[in-house]
């Protein structure tokens, strides 16, 4: 049998055509074969086509799409974060864990295990709690563990330091580094931006707003809404809050240098007590208010912490009357629970700002970092009155 003809199994006629279904000799019945299949009608391989529009195919492809379609839209808002606040600064932790540096910094032991320490002379100035640190040894022991690595305190122009001020140095190339107690603001990113180069900020410490009055003012606190309104002018004698019948008499520093006013308001500055008074820094601020009946003023914990002249107030939430010292020990130490638990409601933290413009004083900024987060430079920042962040 072939693919043309019948071969009859009754008489061995050979040439019965393919469509008969008797032979033509014997007239006997022929056993039909399957039809062979012709060559055109063979099945074909499945194209690429083919396999790619199968069920399980089309599952897979539309898995693979919602992978790449989420870690678009997550790399989206990560960039947006990023360029808005480039250091995830955030919430305190109530456990004080270094989960509040930034997981690109890397921890050491010691100031002389960090790396890359450039040599040369950098300038530092801005926040006045440099102070503290620098009272406590802490550029000595840099340059004990790098001794080519020199820093150099520089004050603005005008003669009105601040944190503010010292952001402002920073972008216009007069710092290498400064100390911050906010995060940056938008403005003062895209004034870097302008320039063609960013800003970094690392978180290096705890610390909280103090307020403190002349020693005659007793009284149990003062709630939050009520020293903004106080310095908004809207009380303005101690009898509105429980005190001696005595005008207030609030001092501050210059809003333009300092961003300490900021804080306390929570808001943008649209409308100041006309009996404010402007000092310049935090020494003259205690000064004044020892010396002044129903004085009152404000700042960082680590230069007032320990002062006998003036009276440190507890400090309740909103407008309650839940108040929470910002000192223990008869005021000899920071109330740390309260600053890492926020019970304290004017806890802040405190923050190394540089710029990233892949210079040497870039590095300079990375390595200043890097040696006060270190448990070395942590222990100075604790000594300093500042709470550590390890």
């Amino acid at each position: 049998m072939n693919n043309e003809f019948i071969v009859c199994k009754h008489c061995g006629y050979d040439t019965n055509p393919i469509t008969a279904t008797q032979c033509l000799k014997c007239g006997q019945k022929l056993d039909v074969p399957v039809k062979n299949i012709n060559m055109d009608t063979k099945l074909k391989p499945k194209s690429l086509g083919d396999w790619l529009f199968t069920p399980w195919m089309i599952w897979l492809g539309c898995g693979l799409l919602f992978v790449l379609v989420s870690g678009s839209i997550y790399s989206l808002f990560s960039s947006s974060s990023s360029v808005n606040n480039p250091n995830g600064v955030g919430v305190v932790n109530s456990d004080g864990s270094n989960q509040n540096i930034p997981p690109d910094v890397k921890l050491y032991n010691s100031m002389k295990d960090v790396p890359n320490v450039p040599e040369g002379t950098f300038n530092y100035g801005g926040g006045s709690s440099f102070a503290a640190l620098t009272a406590q040894g802490l550029h000595e022991a840099m340059t004990a563990a790098h001794p080519n690595f020199k820093l150099r305190y520089t004050e603005p122009r005008d003669g009105k330091p601040g944190g503010k001020k010292g952001v402002s140095m920073v972008i216009d190339g007069q710092l290498s580094l400064t100390l911050y107690a906010a995060s940056l603001s938008e403005e003062q990113y895209k004034k870097a931006k302008e320039r063609g180069f960013g800003l970094k900020q690392v978180p290096v410490a705890l610390d909280a707003l103090v307020v403190f009055t002349h020693r005659d003012i007793s009284i149990p606190g003062l709630s939050v809404d009520q020293l903004q309104d106080i310095y908004e002018g809207k009380i303005t004698n101690w009898k509105q809050v429980g005190g001696p019948n005595l005008p207030i008499v609030p001092f501050t520093r210059d809003p333009k240098a300092s961003n300490v006013l900021n804080e306390l308001l929570g808001k943008d500055i649209d409308q100041l007590s006309p009996s404010i008074q402007i000092v310049r820094d935090y020494t003259e601020g205690i000064r004044k208010v020892s010396s002044t009946p129903g004085g009152i003023s404000f700042g960082g914990n680590a230069l007032i912490m320990g002062q006998q002249t003036i009276r440190p107030l507890a400090i309740a939430k909103a407008n309650s009357q839940e108040y929470v010292q910002p000192f223990i020990d008869n005021g000899k130490q920071m109330n740390t629970a309260a600053l890492r638990d926020s019970s304290y409601p004017l806890a802040r933290r405190r923050f190394i700002v540089y710029r990233l413009d892949g210079t040497i004083d870039q590095l300079a900024g990375e390595a200043y970092v890097n040696m006060l987060l270190s448990k070395e430079g942590q222990q100075i920042v604790e000594k300093a009155g500042l709470v550590p962040l390890r």
